[in-house]
Order: structure tokens, then C-alpha cells, then sequence
């Protein structure tokens, strides 16, 4: 029986629609299994299988893109980015369409079976022992034989290993990216949590002028490559524990060894507990608090995104406005201790507004020639989001702490 008609978008001028002997839109999206597997997965298998794809607009993916060769799937998108349809392509065989359900069995809906990941995290503090959490994460210092970071203004590397649900075949792409998913979103959660822990930067290495301490020759002046890539990964010797302490010594480097707070595995515990959306939602605060760190350059950027990591967890009352929202999320999980910092507290919506509405450029942002002037408004702006960075993060643990406290209480 003939497959019902489908049509797509226009690519080079041509209408994508045709009739099809022996495959429907529905065989197809029971074939791809749409909903029961990650869809991120789903899309790189078929990448894999079929080819590169192309957007057709922003809610369609053509599998393979046109320049490769006629259409074989197209997949359809709702609003929230979830793949929700598929369409038929002029090309799709049901041989190609046997074989990627095969693939999809294999690799996406088979049982899984325990894995590591392994990366590199960074620390402001020399890192000396190792820590772990259940039998999910562990940190650790580097096995001997590996070479000593050399610069001064770099941070000190250690060993981040994650257990993910891994397929049976070693080489799958399917391990590679998940992998990297369960390993991202961890380590996103521990430098959230621990403000002693740094995540790599993204993209190309970073190069920058900085200080040798190698040996016991006089310092010199270097160009180097802000990366770290150890010879040794295998753990060697006893490692003692890294500490865990209540003690608070803010992110600046020293030569003092790492130490973790207290709070840090029952928040592990806390997002390990909670529903999918609270997880998405933190994990956007946990972003916007990274980025905060990376737009040192602009005291006004950096203000802005460590008020909006915060945003992202309020949820106003019907008929309460926003500011009223975030200021009552701020006084529950990080209220003020004096009336001084009661008003600061109070500002900083405010001042995010004029940032974001372009009514206010912090002075630093202003200094495009660096020249540093002395300035009294400089340093208390400096206050002002060292203050926010600090409230922050704490009312973001502290939603953190009580969200996973009702979803356990809840379970």
C-alpha cells in the first residue's frame, strides 16, 4: 500500500514531497523510537549513519544535507528544541531504515553497563590527595611523573573521573558523547558548588604571557599555551583524602592545598535527586555563574550574568512582579545579616537593570585604554560584584540544599 503523502520545505527550489511504496511517517518515527531515546543521541547516530545534515528552518533537520545526496529522513522540532516528528525522505530504503533501527537497539536502547570518563579540572589551590562521591565522581591528584604547571598564573590540575552509563561497543560514538555529557554536567555542578574548582575553558587553548618558577633559575618571562595534557593518568602510590572543611578562604590562588566544603556531596546528593527541570534550570545558573567568572574583562558583563544565574531559579507568584520575585528569592536563601548588606541585597536587580537597559556601564567597562586611574566609583563597584558573586552562589546552594531536602522528602 502506498505510503501517505509528506511534504517538506523547499530546498534549491524544489518541493520535497513524494509518494513512497512500503514506509509511512509512522513506521519511520516508530523506527527512530522518537521519545524514548535522548534525542541529542539520536540525532548524532544518524548524523553517523546516514550523514551530515542540514537545517531546512528552524524547526527541521534534512538527513543527509542536500549537496551530499536526495533526502532519507527529515526530523521535525517543537519548541522546546525535542525531536517530535519524522518525515520520509525521497531516498530511504527500507534496508537503510532496517539498519538504523538496528543501530538504534544497539546502541541507544541496549542495556548499559558502567564506564569512566576521564578529564582534566582545575583548582586556585595546589591539589594534593583524592575525594569521591558514592561510587559516581572522583577528584585526584596527579600521579607522579607528571609535569609541574610552571606558571603562575595558571591553576593547578587534577584528575576528574565520572561513571556513565555506557553500550557494550567500546568505540561507539554513543560512549564518546555521553560521556561527555554526564562529565560536563557534573563538573558544572562541582566548580557551581566549590568555588575552589575551575572548569577548562572552552574552545581553542588560550595564550598568554606568564611567569616560569621552573627550578631554581630566575624567573623569566614566557609565551605558553594554557592547556594540560598529563603523560601519566594512572593513580600511583597512597593518596590521603583532600579535606573537607567549613573554613572559607574565597578563590584566590595561594600555595595552601585544595580543600572542599562541607556542603559539597550533599549537594551533589541534592541535584543527583531532582526532577528533570530543577536539573536543566541549575544548570543554566550554574552557566551564567562560569560565564561571570569569564567575563572578568567586563565588570558590567560579569555583574550581569551572576544576577541572571539567580534568575533562572525564580518562579514569581501570578501578578508579582520580577524584582519582587528575585528580592524574595534572595531574602529565603541568602538573607542579609545587617542593614548595610540588606541594601545591597537590594540593588542588585536594580543595578542589573540599568546594566541590561543600557543605562549604566560600570567604569572599568568605560577604561577601554586600561589606563587603572584611580577612581572611588571603580573600587566600589568592585564591591558590588565581589557582593553579588557571594550572594549568588550562596542563595543558589541554598535552593539547591532545600530542593533536593522536599524531592527526597517527597520520594
Amino acid at each position: 500500500m502506498a505510503a501517505p503523502r509528506s511534504d517538506g520545505g523547499a530546498v534549491g527550489g524544489e518541493r520535497i514531497g513524494w509518494w513512497l511504496m512500503g514506509i509511512t511517517n509512522g513506521e519511520l518515527k516508530r523506527c527512530l523510537h522518537i521519545g524514548k531515546v535522548d534525542p541529542d543521541e539520536l540525532l548524532e547516530l544518524l548524523s553517523h549513519l546516514v550523514g551530515e545534515c542540514q537545517s531546512l528552518d528552524e524547526r527541521r533537520l534534512i538527513f543527509p544535507s542536500p549537496r551530499s545526496g536526495p533526502a532519507r529522513i527529515i526530523l521535525g522540532f517543537n519548541a522546546g528544541g525535542r525531536v517530535t516528528d519524522a518525515t520520509v525522505g525521497e531516498a530511504l530504503t527500507e534496508e537503510d531504515l532496517a539498519e538504523i533501527e538496528a543501530q538504534i537497539r544497539r546502541q541507544l536502547l541496549a542495556p548499559t553497563q558502567p564506564r569512566v570518563v576521564r578529564k582534566i579540572l582545575y583548582s586556585t589551590q595546589p591539589v594534593r590527595g583524592r575525594w569521591h562521591f558514592k561510587n559516581t565522581l572522583v577528584l585526584r591528584s596527579l600521579p607522579e611523573g607528571n609535569p609541574e604547571v610552571p606558571w603562575l598564573s595558571d591553576t593547578h590540575p587534577l584528575i576528574f573521573e565520572c561513571v556513565y552509563p555506557g553500550v557494550g561497543d567500546v568505540d561507539s560514538p554513543v560512549n564518546y558523547s555521553r560521556g561527555e555529557r554526564f562529565a560536563g554536567t557534573w563538573m558544572s555542578i562541582l566548580a557551581l558548588v566549590a568555588a575552589h574548582l575551575v572548569l577548562p575553558e572552552p574552545g581553542p587553548a588560550r595564550m598568554m604571557w606568564a611567569t616560569s618558577v621552573m627550578g631554581r633559575s630566575a624567573p623569566s618571562s614566557q609565551w605558553v599555551r594554557a592547556g594540560y595534557e598529563p603523560n601519566v593518568w594512572d593513580e600511583q602510590g597512597t593518596l590521603g583524602e583532600i579535606a573537607v572543611t567549613d573554613e572559607h578562604t574565597g578563590v584566590a590562588r595561594c600555595e595552601s592545598p585544595l580543600h572542599l566544603p562541607t556542603y559539597l556531596a550533599p549537594c551533589l546528593q541534592a541535584f543527583d535527586s531532582l526532577g528533570a527541570t530543577d536539573r536543566r534550570s541549575l544548570l543554566h545558573a550554574a552557566h551564567w555563574v562560569r560565564h561571570a567568572a569569564q567575563a572578568g574583562q567586563s565588570p558590567s558583563a560579569a555583574y550581569t550574568a551572576v544576577v541572571q544565574s539567580v534568575e533562572v531559579l525564580v518562579k514569581g507568584h501570578e501578578g508579582e512582579s520580577s524584582s519582587k520575585a528575585f528580592r524574595d528569592f534572595i531574602d529565603r536563601y541568602a538573607p542579609a545579616t545587617d542593614k548595610a548588606m540588606a541594601k545591597r541585597h537590594r540593588d542588585l536587580y536594580r543595578i542589573r537593570s540599568l546594566i541590561s537597559h543600557g543605562e549604566r556601564l560600570f567604569v572599568s567597562d568605560r577604561d577601554i585604554l586600561g589606563m587603572m586611574m584611580p577612581n572611588p566609583q571603580r573600587w566600589h563597584e568592585e564591591l558590588l560584584l565581589a557582593h553579588a558573586t557571594a550572594v549568588c552562589r550562596t542563595a543558589i546552594i541554598n535552593w539547591l540544599l532545600a530542593a533536593g531536602a522536599q524531592t527526597q522528602a517527597a520520594g
